[in-house]
């Protein structure tokens, strides 16, 4: 129970499977926020996943295609380091450590239309992730694919500022070989003045 794990209401508009072709789709997930007037935690348009049949071969998750379509994420700073999401960090503390990574192929993985609100209340400050995009074409740790070299890449507006990064890496052979390259054009420190010591 999703609801249980997380100690917060959650609500799908509509769920469609397709169980011969392994298609899921689910429409306007909303997870409520710390509060009955908050807004929501966590609101996402629409998740869609294809998985291949050969999961049931490999007994390992074997994805086609994943696709997170308009996530919106709101986080609030109350102050000394205390946030409105603590309640959930401390039940995944409460968690029992995991066991060995298991095996999976993500075949086609993309995020669109990505957003994270950080309301800092005691700075009366608001910080704004906007047009975050994320594709990752592969990514497997099954032992015949461990060594195919995935390249994801990461777009986004952080406070009016515009970055773009991508990687190229090998994240489950020993070596972790990885090259990445970060564009930043023009970063406008303003929206982070009111951390900066009064002295300067």
């Amino acid at each position: 129970d999703v609801e249980a794990a997380l100690g917060r209401e959650v609500q799908v508009d509509a769920v469609s499977f397709r169980p011969w072709s392994l298609e899921l789709e689910l429409k306007g997930l909303r997870v409520a926020g710390a509060t009955p007037n908050a807004p929501a935690l966590l609101e996402v348009a629409r998740i869609y996943a294809d998985a291949e049949l050969q999961s049931v071969v490999r007994l390992a998750p074997v994805i086609d295609a994943l696709q997170v379509e308009q996530p919106v994420l709101r986080v609030r700073h109350l102050g000394e380091g205390r946030y409105d999401v603590d309640d959930l960090i401390a039940r995944w503390a409460e968690r029992p450590p995991g066991g060995e990574t298991p095996s999976f192929g993500l075949f086609n993985l993309s995020l669109t239309g990505g957003e994270l609100q950080l309301d800092d209340a005691p700075a009366k400050a608001v910080h704004q992730l906007r047009d975050l995009s994320v594709s990752v074409p592969f990514l497997s740790n099954l032992p015949t694919q461990r060594n195919v070299r995935t390249e994801p890449r990461m777009a986004f507006e952080l406070n009016g500022s515009r970055f773009d990064t991508q990687l190229s890496t090998l994240p489950f052979t020993d070596t972790l070989s990885t090259r990445a390259h970060m564009s930043l054009p023009d970063l406008d420190l303003t929206p982070y003045l009111p951390y900066w010591p009064q002295a300067l």
